[in-house]
């Protein structure tokens, strides 16, 4: 892939090359528009992870969550078949800048892999870009889990 990749959210992402990466393809938020819903979490470990909400600690439970999406959704998908032919995609979800999301698992996931920085960004009807910042702990958490995997 010798593109440019950004990610974003439904409210703060007006114009571009929105396309949906939520499973209900950004339907809550009123998105009429492309999605892949292929790289949204799976409803089986997305509900556990949810249910564990204040009863494990948030760190078992963002690895258990960046685990589950790496090994469900990131290793059963050809990235480069499913953005074939976008030019300067931004992937949308729901949560807002440094909200725990599958966006920066991707994110992180696509630029260890493929070598692409992804900035997410917030962008307004004029094609005003500002660069959110990423949550820091998912780079490490997601390196670790792809070294664990390939000592398998």
């Amino acid at each position: 892939m010798n593109q440019r990749i950004f990610t974003g959210n439904y409210y703060e992402c007006k114009r571009g090359n929105l396309i949906a990466i939520s499973g209900d393809k950004g339907k809550m938020a009123g998105f009429i528009g492309k999605a892949i819903p292929q790289l949204a979490p799976k409803r089986n470990f997305w509900d556990i992870w949810h249910n564990n909400i204040g009863k494990i600690s948030i760190e078992a439970n963002t690895r258990y969550y960046i685990q589950e999406y790496y090994k469900q959704v990131l290793l059963n998908i050809n990235l480069e078949e499913l953005l074939y032919g976008e030019k300067d995609p931004i992937l949308l979800c729901y949560e807002k800048g440094q909200e725990f999301c599958h966006r920066h698992i991707l994110a992180e996931y696509i630029e260890l892999q493929y070598g692409i920085k992804v900035r997410d960004i917030k962008i307004d009807e004029n094609m005003n870009i500002v660069e959110n910042k990423r949550p820091e702990y998912i780079r490490r958490i997601l390196e670790n889990i792809i070294e664990k995997e390939n000592q398998r």
